[in-house]
């Protein structure tokens, strides 16, 4: 399962490209938040609608040799989607062209329901829904959407994820008939579905709960311990999850990857005592406790080697309106880099979307070219015969909405000025 997507981006260890560990199955990442039970305390804040803790069940990815078409050299059955998704959508924020072979195998990956699997190694094969996983549709989603030319796939994952939606607003990491919500999910499903251009707040469930219903229920607030006010945990009993954290700011922000620098505004933490928050003052709220753990921690969050908390926040405080404070972390990301780098397309893709939020020189950044250092993890950077005819042979036919378009544009206005010169040649005659 792909909540294991974000295991990726743990980035521990102490060597130059050590390889991420993936956090254990109904940990942090694994669980999440229920639908009907009543109001309990997380470290002394009260959470609302309250989410029994389990685990997801754990669900064996496909496995097989590392296609060529993929970013990255490792076993890609855990990752696959996400890493291939997030290099992608990395190269398309900079000047940088992904290699068409890399859009190609993403787009084979797509689902005939319009979901995705954390990676099937036969993409022939049609998908077991059993292994859909929300984090892989959603950065596939937002990976796609930065093409500018497939927003069929998109909307189709965009459908997807509105019939995941549980009652109490939010998605479960793997959807099933026994899952629970989970808020990183939430979280990515929110941004996904603002790449889509749809509102969250229109996507209510039968109860009326939307997705930003539920993830504000994972914000610790007034009764909570005053440095953890604004924070998110997974769930009742869990502790402050700085990387969550990050990723919930950002959604409730209405940001998305990669994160659009928003015009500076005030810090504002939570107001207490006071009402439950609003969704932009929950995002708010999230942000002042971010930026006040950036300045504890000198710029960033996390241990010395930890950089996935201190991206997520970057992109948060981006898009939510604090360019200084983001700007900050970015540069203790880019003093790092040369070390934490390695040859990890997941971790060169965070510092390429850390620099994008704030504006930094990607080639340049932390002394590194960023996108030609991802690039060279992948396949060559040359046409396929697949991309150029426009049809994808293992899913059908491509959505290119926005270049098919201009061509047809072009085509009739060339066809009418030679109409009409036709028909001014044979009056003059």
């Amino acid at each position: 399962m792909l909540t294991t997507a974000l295991l990726c981006s743990v980035w521990t260890g102490g060597v130059a490209g050590a390889a991420p560990t993936p956090p254990p199955p109904g940990g942090a990442l694994g669980a999440g938040m229920g639908a009907s039970a009543p109001p309990t305390t997380i470290s002394g804040s009260t959470v609302r609608p309250i989410v029994a803790l389990s685990p997801v069940p754990a669900r064996k990815a496909q496995s097989g040799p590392v296609p060529p078409a993929l970013y990255g050299k490792s076993d890609p059955s855990a990752d696959g989607v996400y890493r291939q998704s997030l290099a992608i959508l990395a190269l398309a924020s900079t000047d940088s062209t992904p290699a068409p072979t890399a859009i190609e195998w993403l787009l084979g990956q797509q689902c005939a329901d319009g979901g995705f699997t954390a990676y099937r190694a036969d993409p022939a094969a049609p998908c077991d829904a059993d292994r859909e996983d929300t984090v892989a549709t959603a950065t596939a989603m937002e990976a796609l959407r930065a093409l500018r030319t497939y927003d069929t796939r998109v909307a189709r994952g965009g459908d997807w994820l509105r019939s995941k939606q549980l009652p109490d607003g939010s998605f479960a990491a793997v959807p099933g008939p026994n899952a629970i919500g989970d808020p990183t999910a939430t979280a990515a499903a929110i941004s996904a579905i603002v790449t889509a251009g749809r509102s969250p707040e229109l996507l209510k469930s039968p109860q009326g709960r939307t997705p930003t219903d539920a993830l504000r229920a994972a914000q610790l607030g007034c009764t909570a311990p005053e440095p953890d006010r604004g924070a998110f945990a997974a769930g009742p009993g869990a502790p402050v999850d700085p990387l969550l954290s990050g990723r919930s700011v950002l959604a409730l922000g209405y940001g998305t990857q990669p994160a659009v620098p928003a015009p500076s505004i005030a810090i504002t933490p939570l107001v207490c005592p006071g009402a439950e928050p609003n969704r932009q003052a929950a995002a708010q709220g999230g942000a002042a406790w971010l930026i006040a753990k950036l300045k504890a921690g000198g710029n960033h969050i996390g241990g010395p080697t930890d950089f996935d908390a201190t991206v997520a926040a970057v992109q948060a405080l981006s898009a939510t309106g604090h360019p200084a404070e983001a700007g900050a972390a970015a540069d203790w990301l880019a003093a790092g880099a040369k070390t934490m780098a390695g040859n990890d397309p997941v971790r060169l893709a965070s510092l390429i979307l850390a620099a994008v939020a704030t504006n930094r020189t990607v080639t340049t950044f932390g002394g590194l070219d960023l996108p030609n250092l991802l690039a060279a993890t992948g396949p060559a950077a040359t046409p396929t015969a697949d991309m150029t005819n426009q049809s994808n042979l293992i899913d059908g036919p491509e959505d290119h909405t926005l270049r098919d378009t201009v061509g047809a544009v072009i085509a009739v206005l060339l066809a009418a000025t030679l109409i009409l010169g036709m028909r001014r040649g044979r009056r003059e005659d």
